[in-house]
């Protein structure tokens, strides 16, 4: 009898604990298709919520697409006539892209040539050389149809089809003339910094007018020489001014060609204390530069008007574009920056051309 009872007891609770077992599967598949829906739900008013987002956006279209490729994307100079290209692009319904501002890899002029030429952009902006790699590309291009406006440095091989730049023949004139301008010391020795990088004969030209100038304008007394500088990036550049530096017969005036390296010898003459016996008379006007020449520290800079520079470089694509032909060269502006006029473009006053 006992028996009986306990297993009566016994199944009752086996029956207990299956019921409470398919109570709990219920549940559990209840909540999960509960969780299903609401995430169907939520899935389905985000895709609606990011279609309606898309459906407002107004996304810029271009006509054309232009690429520049320069030796130094992040100077502040290629920097500003980038920005004009780009500001002159949008009012000619062009995109212009700096080609290898925003890759993780750096790539050579070269290298970023061939990738503008495979992507077929409707033109290039390029700061040439002489280089036989270079060369190459540019006639690539032609052949592919895609016209080439070189800037600044020039490809006198090269297939472009116009050159924007400054006349470096009157330019090696006014470093000359803002030698011969220095009264309060007598000059003997004038040093010319160059770009080890530029293979062309722009820099060569520069140094005939600086030499002419001194030759045919001053008292013959004045000798000029020229040195070679490493400047792929500022870290080189100051090596090789250093060196300059550590040399025992130090010039009186030092001439630079390029922004990095009157920025490198501008840093040199305060640290090595040589303030008031070397005059620097530098290229561009980056803010460092300007404030530079306000405390008396170089003694004037030229600068290329960038603005215009980069106008030019889009004019010429676009007029080439539509017509078939375009001027062979764009002259560039450029303006004499010194003491006295300094706080003109520190505060944005008007600017003195440099005939």
């Amino acid at each position: 009898m006992e028996r009986e009872k306990n297993s009566e007891k016994e199944k009752s609770t086996a029956i207990g604990s299956g019921r409470r077992i398919v109570i709990g599967c219920i549940c559990s598949a209840g909540l999960i298709l509960l969780i299903t829906m609401g995430s169907m739900v939520f899935f389905r008013e985000n895709m609606l919520r990011s279609a309606q987002l898309l459906e407002q956006t107004d996304y810029e279209r271009y006509e054309s697409y232009y690429v520049m490729i320069v030796s130094d994307h992040s100077s502040a100079f290629w920097q500003s006539v980038y920005e004009s290209a780009r500001e002159e692009g949008k009012n000619k319904d062009a995109y212009v892209e700096l080609l290898g501002e925003n890759l993780s890899t750096g790539y050579s002029k070269e290298e970023l040539l061939k990738i503008a030429i495979a992507s077929g952009a409707d033109g290039i902006i390029l700061e040439a050389d002489e280089s036989l790699l270079t060369i190459g590309y540019l006639r690539e291009a032609e052949e592919k149809g895609i016209p080439v406006v070189t800037v600044l440095e020039d490809s006198s091989q090269g297939s472009r089809k116009s050159f924007v730049g400054v006349s470096n023949y009157n330019l090696g004139r006014e470093y000359g003339r803002q030698v011969l301008s220095i009264q309060e010391k007598d000059v003997k020795d004038v040093l010319v910094l160059m770009s080890a990088e530029v293979q062309d004969t722009s820099q060569n030209i520069i140094f005939s007018g600086i030499q002419e100038t001194l030759a045919e304008e001053g008292s013959g007394s004045i000798g000029v020489r020229a040195a070679a500088v490493e400047n792929k990036g500022a870290f080189d550049a100051e090596e090789s001014i250093r060196d300059i530096f550590m040399e025992e017969q130090l010039p009186d005036v030092i001439i630079c060609l390029d922004e990095i390296s009157t920025s490198c010898v501008y840093q040199a003459v305060v640290d090595y204390n040589k303030v008031g016996e070397i005059d620097i008379i530098g290229y561009y006007d980056s803010e460092s530069i300007l404030r530079a020449i306000e405390r008396n520290v170089v003694r004037s800079t030229i600068s290329i008007d960038t603005e215009e520079m980069g106008q030019y470089c889009v004019t010429a694509l676009d007029e080439y574009r539509k017509n078939g032909y375009v001027s062979e060269y764009f002259s560039v502006g450029t303006n004499l920056i010194t003491m006295q006029n300094v706080k003109e473009y520190l505060g944005g006053g008007d600017s003195e051309e440099v005939p």
